[in-house]
């Protein structure tokens, strides 16, 4: 009888026990997604149960929106295809809503991206992860028929997911906010109307639920100087991801590539001029990959110096770790950085391709920097140099010569009130450019009778040396002769001649611009994003004459003898100016200081370049996108 009464005592203790286990210990984020998330075809080219063996460097960020973690906020600086928004906000989302219901807000920068995602994320989360019995509208109506899931707000037990756009302040400031993932956020707007920094307003949404609210940031980089996610990286412990070495066993963060620095021996290293050299990281033979051969590519070891073949990088990866590299500015706060070395998706060599395509293109450099290397990027080109501008005037080219290696011939036009300024440029292999000739056509160019138009014409229609020029932009402005300009384009272009309108910020998507059709009008507009050509120009610009295969650099630029001093200075009146928005965010900007038609005509010149090259590319080639270099190599056979 004791006996019994001690084994019904031990039973209630132990399902005691058990009741607080089910209401108080949790499972992770990462423990909840092995259990419970299967991946389907509409969403993965891996369908099955979820694992991150393959991403393993998201486990412990994923693990930090677990309602056990001691983090609060997260901030992670990333390069791409990376796997993040598969593994810790996809995740997150499906933990709280099974595990631990809150209030939760997803931000973009897109509204309508934020819509798709849905569709095709987070709907499949719910379906494949057994969720949707919890999908209910908690309306206190029985009889109501609202099912708790629209195109922007999922309701279900204990709590709900809304989906918002950075752009739209009410909805930003709209609910108390427990889990906020603020995705992409270099993306965002710098300020939102009369609301300020659209972050601050998201972020506030949680201040309410302390220890236990959970905040992520998670963004490719942007600009170094504007860049929120660099921003909150910075104020974070600063974490890199520790992998081993297969040969030495010897821990370290993938690079791609160091001139020096290597712990290995000295035999190992590089002798150049008389001096040894230690390289690390990513390393590659340049004019071998440049021939399209990428067998040189490796890694080399910091500590042995042993050259590492992609191959070890699954198994790396899965014995790695997150080492902090500083002490957090705020309590609670991790930040991390990570490359797209470490992605499985993405291969060494193609990063290393990218990076030779690059060149000294700012532009290309700004791209590899943000979605290979997972950093911002920092432009610190001040504007062109005087003394670079004075080498550009070439003595052995009169005006209107036409050098026999040219292979096709642009225009640009710039409309003043008293005049249109012309310049007409050929172009070679690797954007070789010459300055053919600067015509300045005195006229009211409010007038379309005025003759200053017929000579416009009679420009575009000329031929030299055998060649009539593919393209000319003209600036069509804001103002009162947008229209006239438009249908002089419509009336006389032929398909030459096409509007241009100047868009002064950079392009978030790397675009350099963008084609729209005119309401009204038969005609296309074309949209530059002109600091993107700026920063180009400046840089072709600077540079110095080098040895190579062709005896200059890629877009060497000369003008001929007859261009005058004018146009020269001309060049050199605009500067990059940081500016400080009312919010506080920092922009770089190009700024005159006195008149700038020679900069103007040499970025529409150059805009009609790729126009070109984009013609030729997609309507003769076939090609699936614009390809200079394929372009250049058929124009020259030609």
């Amino acid at each position: 009888m004791i006996a019994e009464s001690c084994e019904r005592q031990i039973d209630r203790i132990i399902d005691l026990a058990l009741s607080f286990s089910k209401k108080e210990i949790l499972p992770t984020v990462s423990e909840w997604a092995e259990a419970n998330r299967y991946l389907s075809s509409k969403v993965t080219k891996k369908p099955g149960n979820f694992s991150f063996d393959y991403m393993p460097y998201t486990r412990e960020i994923a693990d930090c929106f677990s309602r056990t973690s001691r983090v609060r906020s997260v901030a992670v600086m990333k390069g791409v295809q990376l796997g993040f928004t598969t593994s810790i906000y996809d995740n997150a989302i499906g933990y709280h809503i099974a595990e631990n219901p809150s209030g939760i807000m997803l931000v973009s920068s897109s509204k309508s991206l934020l819509k798709d995602y849905k569709k095709v994320k987070i709907d499949q989360l719910i379906d494949d992860s057994g969720l949707r019995g919890r999908i209910v509208a908690d309306t206190g109506n029985k009889n109501s028929r609202r099912q708790g899931d629209t195109s922007t707000l999922i309701e279900f037990i204990g709590g709900f997911l809304r989906i918002v756009g950075a752009k739209s302040a009410d909805d930003l400031k709209s609910f108390p906010i427990k889990i906020l993932l603020l995705d992409e956020l270099d993306a965002y707007p710098d300020k939102l109307p009369d609301e300020g920094d659209p972050v601050e307003l998201a972020v506030s949404r949680a201040d309410s639920f302390g220890k236990d609210k959970r905040i992520g940031y998670i963004s490719t980089p942007l600009l170094k100087h504007s860049s929120r996610i660099f921003k909150y990286y910075e104020k974070g412990d600063k974490r890199k991801y520790y992998v081993p070495c297969p040969f030495c066993g010897e821990y370290q963060e993938l690079i791609f590539y160091s001139k020096n620095g290597g712990l290995y021996p000295e035999e190992k290293g590089i002798e150049r001029d008389g001096v040894v050299f230690k390289p690390y990281g990513l390393v590659f033979d340049t004019k071998e990959c440049k021939c399209g051969c990428y067998d040189s590519v490796a890694y080399k070891c910091m500590h042995c110096g042993e050259l590492i073949n992609e191959y070890y990088k699954p198994s790396m990866l899965k014995k790695g770790y997150w080492k902090p590299t500083a002490v957090s500015q705020i309590p609670y706060f991790q930040s991390y950085q990570i490359s797209a070395l470490y992605s499985p998706a993405r291969e060494w060599w193609e990063i290393v391709s990218r990076f030779l395509h690059a060149g000294n293109n700012p532009e290309l450099l700004r791209v590899f920097y943000n979605l290979d290397l997972g950093l911002p990027f920092e432009d610190t080109t001040a504007g062109v140099n005087s003394v670079s501008i004075t080498k550009l005037r070439d003595g052995k080219y009169n005006n209107d010569v036409v050098p026999d290696e040219a292979l096709f011939l642009t225009a640009a036009c710039d409309v003043q009130d008293n005049r249109l300024e012309v310049e007409i440029k050929a172009w070679g292999d690797r954007f070789r450019n010459w300055g053919i000739n600067h015509i300045v056509i005195p006229g009211d160019t409010s007038n379309p009778m005025d003759p200053c138009w017929q000579e416009l014409i009679d420009i575009k229609d000329k031929i030299w040396a055998g060649k009539q020029i593919f393209y000319m932009l003209i600036d069509s402005g804001d103002g009162e002769k947008t229209d006239l300009i438009y249908r002089f384009c419509e009336q006389y272009g032929e398909g030459i001649i096409f509007p241009l309108k100047g868009i002064g910020s950079t392009s978030k998507t790397g675009d350099k611009y963008k084609i729209r059709s005119l309401d009204n009008y038969s005609i296309k507009l074309v949209e530059i994003y002109v600091d993107s050509y700026k920063n180009q120009l400046a840089a072709w610009f600077n540079q110095e004459w080098r040895e190579s295969d062709d005896d200059y650099p890629d877009g060497w630029s000369t003008i001929a003898n007859g261009y005058s001093d004018e146009y020269l200075r001309q060049l050199t009146t605009e500067h990059r100016v940081k500016k400080v928005s009312d919010s506080g965010m920092v922009s770089i900007n190009w700024v005159a200081h006195g008149r700038n038609e020679a900069f103007d005509l040499n970025v529409y010149n150059l805009c009609a370049a790729e126009l070109v090259i984009s013609e030729i590319s997609k309507n003769a080639l076939n090609l699936p996108a614009s390809n200079a270099g394929e372009v250049f190599k058929i124009l020259k056979a030609a």
